[in-house]
């Protein structure tokens, strides 16, 4: 008798208890934390190494660091013998999955990253900091409305789309900031890094409940420098044959004809050239590709002015040769000064702040 009531009473603790899950203190949130709980985010771009302006795509290698507080994972130092336990590789990866993370995700991020190494460091006070190193690709909007003089913010916007903001949130402090940073030197070409600012913001998921999330922009500067020789010089090579048109005496419509038609020619190969040399130069209108088309009307209206004043001006006996004359001597310092004001507005325009 006594042992059927011990095994009821047994028996009656284990549902009072309630069902014992593996795996419970990995599932749910920690406890003993005030909500939300924050995850702290730190962020080291190491490299940059594409940038493809008309896909809108960007491959960064980057170092993402997580920082948050979880008590059940507290220890003794002094049984342990140390305040923090390092892990690093495949014991590192052992470890994340036996715990609670946030899953923190990159929402522009695309498709898998090509390489990965992770290492997380657990305090005895029950911190987790968990750092993954990566190489993805990023969905960037590029805005080319400045080239070649054009500076990109490059986001990456960090998310926790497990919880909403009222169970858990990303957060920045100022010594994440201070930690985070690009790297002085990147392997694309042509740009180099400014700086990385971050700010808040929210998502709107399940249930129309709002979620944390934290962009962070990695600020980058194109070398235009290195554009002027490729770029500009064949453009102001081209127009330059309006100056033939406009000045050299003694020849006939024809002929400057087909002086401005081989230009337009040029022209339109520089086009091609610059679009399949810096993809987006032409096709994204940018100050090139404005100065282009503003090229062609440039020499179609030099060479029909030309062409409209050759006959009365050449005709003394003319009654307009005197009005011809006039607009001729005019027209060979306007319509170039012209042309170049509007293109160096462009240019200036184009120019960062």
């Amino acid at each position: 008798m006594r042992t059927v009531l011990a095994l009821l009473l047994v028996l009656a603790a284990g549902l009072l208890a309630g069902p014992v899950r593996a795996g419970a203190d990995k599932e749910g949130l920690p406890d003993g934390v005030e909500l939300p709980v924050q995850v702290r985010i730190g962020l080291r771009v190491l490299d940059i190494t594409e940038v493809k302006e008309v896909a809108g795509r960007a491959r960064l290698s980057i170092e993402v660091t997580q920082r948050w507080t979880d008590p059940r994972r507290r220890f003794d130092p002094i049984q342990v013998g140390a305040a923090r336990i390092d892990r690093v590789g495949d014991e590192a990866a052992q470890f994340i999955a036996s715990i609670w993370t946030p899953g923190v995700a990159i929402d522009n991020q695309i498709g898998e990253p090509r390489s990965k190494t992770e290492a997380v460091s657990a305090y005895a006070d029950g911190g987790i900091v968990l750092v993954e190193r990566y190489e993805a690709d990023f969905r960037v909007p590029i805005n080319m409305s400045a080239f070649p003089f054009d500076r990109q913010k490059l986001p990456l916007s960090f998310s926790l789309p497990r919880y909403a903001k009222q169970d858990a949130m990303l957060v920045t402090t100022e010594s994440d900031r201070l930690f985070s940073r690009i790297e002085s030197k990147l392997s694309v070409i042509d740009w180099r890094p400014l700086d990385l600012s971050f700010f808040y913001d929210e998502a709107a998921g399940w249930n129309a409940r709002s979620y944390s999330r934290l962009n962070v922009t990695v600020g980058i500067e194109r070398l235009s420098e290195r554009y002027l020789l490729r770029l500009f010089i064949p453009i102001v090579s081209t127009l330059a044959v309006s100056l033939f048109v406009l000045w050299i005496p003694g020849t006939a419509p024809k002929d400057h004809g087909g002086l401005v038609f081989s230009a337009l020619l040029a022209l339109a190969a520089i086009s091609f050239t610059y679009e399949a040399s810096f993809p987006g130069s032409i096709s994204l209108n940018t100050p090139i590709a404005k100065i282009i088309s503003l090229g062609y009307f440039y020499l179609v209206i030099v060479v029909l002015i030309d062409a409209l004043l050759w006959k009365p001006r050449s005709d003394p006996a003319s009654r307009f040769h005197e009005l011809a004359s006039g607009l001729r001597s005019h027209s060979r310092w306007a319509l170039p000064s012209i042309m170049v004001i509007v293109c160096l507005a462009l240019v200036v325009r184009g120019l960062p702040a």
